[in-house]
């Protein structure tokens, strides 16, 4: 596997995680107060993790362009 490759599963990856926040959003909505932190904890969670996935995935594009 080559750095473009790589860089594109970590974006797909980040793009499933803002998938799963999108949802838990959607329910923190309706939710009651116990659980809208708990789902509030999550989202931040997932957001964390998106966030380093977008990280790791520009990190190897720019490998894959030589840059780093």
């Amino acid at each position: 596997m080559n750095y473009f490759e790589w860089s594109t599963e970590y974006e797909k990856t980040a793009r499933e995680l803002e998938a799963v926040m999108d949802k838990l959003k959607s329910r923190r909505r309706t939710a009651s107060e116990s659980e809208k932190k708990e789902l509030s904890d999550k989202i931040t969670f997932y957001r964390h993790c998106r966030n380093e996935c977008r990280d790791i995935a520009n990190h190897l594009m720019q490998r894959h362009r030589g840059a780093a």
